[in-house]
Parts: structure tokens; sequence; C-alpha cells
């Protein structure tokens, strides 16, 4: 298992530091993925406004993410029986 290490991910107008066992490139590709979001998010915004889009956006990508790969669930589903 990887050590945890200190980290700090710019979000907006701030970074935020947090401990992690991630390596390297899942950080940079992880906080691609956010940077990505804060950008597409317009506006002169304030911060915390700026953390709850971006939370509500990243958490939407998920739920579209997840009914695309439902159907191919059952089929794997429907394998194992």
């Amino acid at each position: 298992m990887a050590e945890r290490r200190e980290i700090r991910i710019p979000i907006g107008k701030r970074s935020y530091s947090m401990q992690t066992e991630l390596d390297d490139d899942t950080i940079n590709r992880v906080a691609g993925i956010v940077n990505e979001v804060c950008r597409a998010i317009n506006g002169n915004i304030e911060q915390d406004e700026l953390l709850m889009l971006t939370c509500l956006q990243l958490a939407y990508k998920l739920e579209k993410i997840s009914e695309r790969l439902e159907p191919l669930d059952r089929r794997l589903d429907n394998l194992h029986l």
C-alpha cells in the first residue's frame, strides 16, 4: 500500500490541503476533472457557490455515467446466473 502524504489541490480561487495515498498520475487526472468542471461554470461567483455547483455538476456526470452502465451491469449479472 502507498504511503499517505499531504498534497494541495487548487479549486477555483483557493487551494485545499488533503492527505492521500493516490499516485501523482491519479491525482493529476482527478484535479483535471475538477478544474474542467470549475471552468465550465461561468460567472464571477463566490467560492462556496463554486464548490457547491462543482459538486452538483460532478454528481450529475456520475448519474449519467451510471445510467449508461446500468444495462451492462444487468447483462453481467445475467451471465452469472
